[in-house]
C-alpha cells in the first residue's frame, strides 16, 4: 500500500432504521465467498449471455461512483493520497490488496497475489481454465477513472493472469484508450427507501435491538492481505448495486433472448445462490463461538433458532427482516427495503416479476438448517450435506406473497413444506 493516508478511516454510515450500512454514497452489504463465487459461476454458466461485459462494468460503476464522492468528501486532490484511499478501501472490504504505485493517467499493469475472487473460486471450485476476478479488473478501471478525474469508460481493462487459472499472482492491464471494453453504468446509490412500519411477530425471547447493535459495532474488516476469515466462510462488505447490476443484467439478457422464459430461467439459478449463502454463511453464523456467547443463550426452542438467525442477518445489511408467522411447518419472512428490491427500482423502475432471489434463497435456507438441519449439533458444512438439506422430500418451498420491486408495501415469503 502507498505510505500516505495510512490512516484513513472508511466513513461507513449506519442507517439503523433500514439496516443499511453506506460508504461514499454506495450501500454496502456482507456476503460471503460461496455466494460471490456461485452467483458468478451461475451467470457464467449461461453460456448464451455474453456477461463479461456487465460483470466487468458493474465494478467499474460503484468503484467509480464510491471513490468519486470519497475524494469529493475529504477534499482530497492529491493522486497518490487518492491512490492510497482506494487501496485501503478495497482491503478494508475484504476484496485483496494491491499497489497502485505503478499505474499512472496513461495505464498500466496491477500484480497482486491477493484477491478474494481467485482465492475463493479455488477453494470453492478448483482451478479454472480462463481468468474469472472480473470484479477486480472493472473496479481498478473505475478507481483510476476516479483518481485521475476522468470519465467512467476512461479505462480499458482485462486480466492477464489469475492465480484460479494457475498463475502465481494476479495481473491486470489499464490503458487509457477512452474506449471501454465493458458495459459502462451509472449507480443509483443509495435507491428510495421507505419510512415502514415494523409488523406483529410471535412472541420470543431473541433480543433483535439487542443482537443488531453487538454484531453492528462488531469490527469486521480486511486484514493485512485483504481477507475477512469469519464464521468459517471469507467475508466481504461488498456492494449492493454490484450484486443488484450483475444479476438484473443477466435476467434482462435472457429475457431480451426468450422473453418471459428467460425470466423463468435465470429465477431458480439465482434463488439457488440464496441457497447457497444461507448453508454457509448462516451456517457458519449459527455453529460460532460468536453465536454461543451472544445469541444461543437467548434460545429455548427451534423457533427461536429462527428469531435469533433472523435477528443476525439484520446487521449484514440486506434490510430489515422479521419472521411474523412461525411453526415447524411454516414460516412468513417479511423485509422491509430488501436491497434486491430497492436496487431494481433504482436501476430499471418496477418489475413486473419478483426480484429479491437472495432473499427468497436465504428465507428458505433458514427453515431448512433449522428444522430439517438440526443446526443446533453442528454438523459439517459438506456438499452431501447441503444436497441431503435442500435437496430431500423435506425441504421447504417457497412462495412469493410481496414483493417490493414490483411495487408492494414490503417483501415477504411463505416457506413451507409440502
Amino acid at each position: 500500500m502507498t505510505n500516505k493516508n495510512r490512516d484513513f478511516q472508511v466513513p461507513l454510515v449506519l442507517d439503523a432504521a433500514h439496516r443499511r450500512a453506506v460508504v461514499g454514497g454506495e450501500p454496502m452489504i456482507f456476503h460471503c465467498h460461496h455466494y460471490n463465487t456461485f452467483l458468478q459461476q451461475s451467470i457464467q454458466d449461461a453460456s448464451y449471455v455474453d456477461s463479461r461485459p456487465f460483470l466487468v462494468g458493474a465494478a467499474n460503476e460503484v468503484a467509480y461512483a464510491q471513490l468519486t464522492q470519497l475524494y469529493r468528501e475529504a477534499n482530497v486532490s492529491d493522486v497518490a493520497q487518492r491512490k492510497a484511499i482506494a487501496e485501503h478501501v478495497f482491503r478494508w472490504a475484504g476484496f485483496g490488496r494491491f499497489s497502485l504505485e505503478g499505474v499512472s493517467d496513461k495505464g498500466g499493469t496491477v500484480t497482486t497475489p491477493h484477491s478474494h475472487y481467485s482465492h475463493a473460486w479455488k477453494v470453492k471450485f478448483g482451478t479454472s481454465a480462463v481468468p474469472v476476478d472480473f470484479f477486480t479488473t472493472g473496479w481498478l478501471a473505475g478507481a483510476l477513472a476516479a483518481i485521475y478525474d476522468q470519465p467512467q469508460g476512461h479505462f480499458a481493462t482485462r486480466q492477464l493472469a489469475c492465480m484460479a487459472a494457475g498463475a502465481a499472482q494476479n495481473e491486470y492491464e489499464l490503458a487509457a484508450t477512452g474506449d471501454a471494453n465493458y458495459r459502462v453504468f451509472e449507480s443509483p446509490g443509495v435507491g428510495p427507501l421507505t419510512e415502514h412500519q415494523v409488523r406483529a411477530t410471535p412472541e420470543s425471547p431473541v433480543d433483535y435491538e439487542g443482537i443488531f447493535a453487538a454484531l453492528s459495532a462488531m469490527e469486521i474488516v480486511g486484514d493485512e492481505t485483504g481477507a475477512i476469515p469469519a464464521f468459517g466462510v471469507y467475508l466481504t462488505r461488498h456492494y449492493a448495486n454490484y450484486y443488484n447490476r450483475i444479476s438484473f443484467e443477466f435476467v434482462r439478457d435472457l429475457s431480451r433472448q426468450f422473453g418471459d422464459e428467460g425470466v423463468e430461467v435465470a429465477q431458480p439459478l439465482l434463488t439457488e445462490a440464496g441457497h447457497v449463502c444461507a448453508f454457509n454463511t448462516f451456517g457458519g453464523i449459527m455453529t460460532s463461538t460468536e453465536w454461543d456467547g451472544l445469541i444461543k443463550p437467548q434460545l429455548a426452542s427451534r423457533e427461536d433458532w429462527v428469531h435469533g438467525i433472523v435477528a443476525a442477518v439484520n446487521a449484514l445489511g440486506w434490510g430489515r427482516w422479521q419472521v411474523t408467522e412461525l411453526d415447524a411447518k411454516h414460516g412468513v419472512f417479511t423485509v422491509h427495503d430488501d436491497y434486491e428490491s430497492v436496487g431494481h427500482e433504482a436501476l430499471y423502475g418496477k418489475a413486473s416479476y419478483p426480484v429479491a432471489y437472495l432473499a427468497q434463497g436465504a428465507a428458505m435456507g433458514i427453515m431448512d438448517l433449522v428444522y430439517v438441519g438440526n443446526v443446533e449439533q453442528k454438523p459439517e458444512f459438506t456438499p452431501a450435506f447441503y444436497d441431503r438439506l435442500f435437496k430431500s422430500e423435506h425441504s421447504y418451498h417457497c412462495e412469493v406473497v410481496e414483493c417490493r420491486g414490483r411495487g408492494d408495501a414490503a417483501t415477504s415469503f411463505r416457506v413451507y413444506q409440502q
